[in-house]
């Protein structure tokens, strides 16, 4: 302890020494240029050829101040062209090894591996307990205090670690160095200063020959945690003979690390960047030595082993496109890992409670095709579960449907995306998907649609518009066709989907746009929406002070709403030539009771006579109150009601001729 302190004291005296004020006359100055650009010249010039140069440095000025353009000084060239008589000559003239602010020339010696050159820096003094950052060779680092100004433009990709000798050793995996460093004994070690054990470091840096002499030469080390992780931690993120080594010599396999509780499978996947093929070699090698009985345990997070292969695959799919080593795995590389997983016990992680691998796949996979493929592999091979809920609350139908909302515009997907897309979603409920589920927000699959169909009717795009609203019925006649209520209140503000339909109408922007609310509309109607639904709303109706009309209540039904919403825009009824508008009210004059539709009627028709309404609607009021529905409309709405209004399902068991359930179904006039 007191050489330490002696040596430190010692060490720091030379910041008032002569030698150590860093003054350097001009004349210096000159000759040092002139060796750098000889040594630039020739790295290995013999010192005979350079000694004129300097002897001429005199002794009291401190040659190691001075740095050529690239911000180093002739120490820490001489080691880093590997020139031993310039580093024995400097070294002899009482130049100090200790004080640089970067780049140390031990630790520059280290980690190319020049032995003979750290037993000559050690002979002088060179201390190997002091911690600097590694610029060598390349541009000083953003935090040094030698980046210069001739670097602004070079792009900074050097280490700001501050380390030992030992630890660039180790980098460079020179093993003998290393020995040669480890002899010098504890006694250079700071007392403040944390020593950590060489074999994790070799690990983590992957330096197999430093490695394997650890691992004999420290075998204590093997099964010692530091820093929350063991050295097979480390091991396993590297070629599979580490871990070979360490499993041989006596490490445990199902050690965890103490905060993440992370096992050596949830590593390899999450942390691992080898190739398909040695990852699976490295899990089969892990699973017999030990974490089949793991294979289910989950980290602080709540994944197991099998949701991090889901993860790490979503990795993979990042690198597509780029060139990189190894390459980046396909699917069916994904396919054989998760398979051999399934097969050695982790079925159970696919059901997983609060964390379900279904919802991870559709979280985190991104190819359309493939993630069919897994829900595939999954649902119908491991009998997957598809009403348990993932990380955030939400089952896997809603984890597919929320990104349409905000993250996946439908512009940007793909024919053959929308395919897979609405394959997943029907295999999901032909696997009992409830579709009337909720999110944690009570966000439910209906009021998904209807959002995405309301932000889309706003577009000026004709052609994506028609597209996305296409692909908006798709799915919601997949949804209604495996049990979607459309008669469940869909908010605080609109007791009814059919309502909230008509809110669209608002946005619409051109006459032609009220075929989108239309067709959605027939589609709810054939799976058994009301159209007689009692509804109250905020919205202000049309009044006059001295009518007697509104003696009563007005009616609350959706027709109504819709009139009123229609009377306020002009531009729908004014530039409509073909009455687009009219067919949502001939829907609903079809559709509807008797005693409710004309009841509605009756109060529209009296309205218009009191508040001025647009001749076009009021005509078409008008015909429609003063004109009976025909036998043939009644008998389909006795039809209608007579088998839950559930047409599209209910209408094929019925003896009737093709024609007969085409008019049925439609609701054509």
């Amino acid at each position: 302890m007191g050489d330490v302190l002696s040596s430190f004291f010692q060490t720091g005296s030379q910041l008032l020494s002569p030698g150590g004020s860093g003054f350097v006359s001009e004349n210096t100055r000159q000759i040092l240029r002139i060796i750098f650009a000889k040594l630039d010249d020739d790295n290995h010039a013999p010192v005979s050829n350079l000694e004129p140069y300097l002897i001429q440095i005199s002794k009291g000025e401190n040659c190691l101040s001075v740095y050529n353009g690239e911000g180093y000084n002739i120490l820490q060239k001489a080691v880093g062209y590997k020139h031993v008589e310039l580093v024995r000559w400097l070294m002899t003239r009482g130049c100090d090894a200790n004080r640089s602010v970067c780049s140390l020339p031990l630790h520059i010696a280290c980690l190319k591996g020049y032995e003979e050159i750290v037993e000559l820096l050690l002979k002088h003094g060179a201390r190997i307990d002091i911690e600097t950052r590694m610029c060598w060779p390349g541009p000083h680092n953003q935090n040094c205090e030698q980046r210069g100004v001739n670097e602004a433009g070079i792009a900074d990709k050097s280490s700001d670690k501050l380390q030992s000798a030992i630890c660039y050793a180790i980098d460079g995996d020179n093993v003998e160095i290393l020995d040669m460093l480890m002899q010098q004994g504890e006694d250079n070690w700071f007392p403040w200063q944390q020593k950590r054990p060489l074999l994790h470091l070799a690990c983590e840096r992957g330096a197999w020959n430093c490695f394997k002499f650890l691992v004999s030469q420290r075998s204590l080390e093997i099964n010692q945690c530091y820093d929350e992780c063991y050295p097979i931690h480390q091991a396993a993120v590297h070629p599979i003979r580490f871990l070979e080594l360490l499993l041989q010599c006596g490490a445990d396999a199902t050690v965890r690390t103490a905060t993440q509780q992370t096992t050596l499978l949830h590593v390899v996947f999450l942390l691992g960047k080898k190739s398909a093929d040695e990852t699976l070699a490295t899990v089969k090698l892990l699973l017999d030595h030990g974490l089949r009985d793991l294979i289910n345990e989950a980290d602080s997070l709540g994944n197991t082993p099998l949701h991090a292969l889901i993860i790490r695959y979503s990795l993979e799919e990042s690198r597509y496109g780029y060139d990189s080593d190894p390459p980046p795995w396909n699917k069916w590389d994904m396919l054989l890992i998760l398979q051999y997983l399934i097969q050695n016990g982790a079925s159970p992680s696919i059901n997983r409670p609060g964390n379900s691998a279904l919802a991870c796949v559709l979280r985190h996979v991104r190819d359309w095709e493939f993630r069919y493929d897994l829900l595939v592999m999954l649902l119908q091979q491991f009998n997957g579960n598809p009403n348990v809920i993932g990380r955030d609350g939400s089952v896997p139908l809603m984890v597919c449907l929320v990104p349409l909302i905000n993250k996946d515009p439908l512009h940007h997907l793909t024919h053959t995306m929308k395919v897979f897309y609405l394959n997943c979603v029907r295999l999901l409920c032909k696997h009992g998907a409830n579709p009337n589920c909720s999110s944690r927000t009570n966000l439910t699959p209906l009021h998904v649609l209807i959002f995405t169909a309301s932000e889309y009717i706003m577009l000026n795009r004709t052609e994506e518009k028609a597209n996305a609203f296409a692909f908006i019925q798709q799915l919601l006649v997949i949804l209604l066709q495996h049990g979607l209520d459309p008669n469940v209140r869909f908010s605080q503000r609109t007791q009814h989907v059919l309502l909230a339909l008509m809110d669209m109408v608002q946005n619409a922007r051109s006459p032609s746009d009220l075929d989108y609310v239309y067709n959605l509309s027939v589609t709810l109607l054939q799976y058994g929406a009301d159209p007689n639904v009692n509804i109250s709303t905020t919205e202000p109706m049309i009044c006059h002070s001295q009518s007697s009309v509104y003696l009563k209540k007005p009616p609350n039904t959706v027709p109504y709403y819709y009139v009123q919403l229609i009377t306020r825009r002009d531009e729908l009824l004014l530039l409509d030539s073909e009455q687009h508008f009219a067919k949502l009210l001939w829907l609903y004059y079809l559709s509807m009771d008797h005693r409710t539709v004309y009841s509605t009627l009756s109060i529209l028709v009296r309205q218009s006579t009191l508040v001025t309404m647009k001749s076009v609607l009021s005509t078409l009021l008008k015909r429609l109150h003063t004109h009976p529905r025909t036998l043939k409309q009644i008998c389909r709405t006795c039809i209608y009601d007579s088998i839950s209004r559930k047409t599209a399902q209910n209408l094929n068991k019925l003896p009737l001729p093709s024609s007969l359930k085409e008019y049925v179904l439609n609701w054509t006039p």
